[in-house]
């Protein structure tokens, strides 16, 4: 594997597989098999400045029945998990996840990958406990009809939905996300899903530094108050992911921030929330460090 046990690593770019890539995920706590919807094109709403894919054009289409063919070929060859080059280890598969060059919720072909990673996990026993996980930047909320493909698919299959939430104040959302959606109107997205979603969301939450500029005390407290709003909504939220820059990005201005600085803004958030949730921080070498429990565990 090219990507060794290296959170800093983390190519869509696996043998001559265009739609799979295998990755040693923080989050996910270990390996990871991405799936890429985008082969083609970067395609994205958001020019996040921390995005790890830089625009191009000129690859392959997306086809549903090579996706199968790669993923069946993958499972063939790794049944008792990946090989480490580094060390020689086998590492479980944690998940299959729904990412690649773009957001995965614009895609037409979004079902269809859906239909083929399910029934992969049915086919391969090695699979069968990965999580299947589709990491988005929240605007498919914002779709009537894509919320309910995602519903649809968690009471299928299990989905586990990881949604983008970056920022609590609305300058700083525009900065970091590159773009101009109002974040009132996606937070009440996110939180009319997670309501209404058979199983609760894990929000994701991107911190560093911008010019020099991060995010302090006051934007983690807007942060927490758009958090408070989305449980008062009713929102089934699980926990809260912070993590930082861990691999080379589109602009050189955004910049990882320290374990200190992470944790910092997590604990102003934790102490801000009505409820406790599970909150756990990242640092740029992918170690975790539980800021607080969940108020279920």
């Amino acid at each position: 594997m090219n990507n060794g046990s290296d959170v800093a690593r983390h190519s869509r770019e696996y043998g001559d597989f265009d739609l799979i890539y295998p990755v040693i995920a923080r989050r996910s706590g270990g390996l990871s098999l991405g799936v890429n919807l985008f082969p083609g094109a970067k395609c994205c709403n958001f020019d996040c400045p921390y995005c790890e894919v830089l625009p191009f054009e000129g690859g392959a289409a997306f086809d549903p029945e090579r996706l199968e063919s790669q993923m069946d070929r993958y499972f063939q060859n790794n049944r008792d998990g990946l090989n480490e080059s580094d060390s020689g280890r086998r590492l479980p598969l944690r998940d299959i996840s729904l990412s690649g060059n773009g957001e995965p919720t614009l895609s037409p072909w979004l079902g269809a990958a859906l239909e083929i990673c399910s029934r992969m996990r049915r086919r391969y026993a090695f699979a069968r406990d990965a999580e299947l996980v589709i990491i988005t930047n929240s605007t498919g909320f914002l779709d009537h009809e894509v919320a309910e493909l995602l519903r649809a698919w968690q009471k299928e299959a299990g989905l586990r939905l990881w949604a983008k939430l970056d920022a609590g104040m609305q300058d700083w959302f525009e900065r970091i996300s590159g773009s101009d959606y109002d974040l009132r109107q996606i937070c009440a997205a996110i939180a009319d899903f997670a309501r209404d979603a058979p199983m609760p969301i894990t929000i994701q939450t991107m911190l560093c530094a911008l010019d020099g500029d991060a995010p302090g005390p006051g934007e983690a407290l807007a942060y927490a108050d758009r958090i408070n709003a989305m449980l008062e909504r009713g929102a089934l939220i699980w926990g809260i992911d912070f993590y930082t820059v861990a691999r080379p990005c589109r602009s050189e201005k955004a910049k990882p921030l320290p374990a200190d600085s992470i944790r910092a803004f997590a604990d102003i958030v934790g102490s801000r929330l009505a409820k406790p949730l599970r909150l756990k921080g990242f640092d740029q070498r992918g170690q975790i460090a539980l800021v607080q429990a969940n108020a279920n565990d």
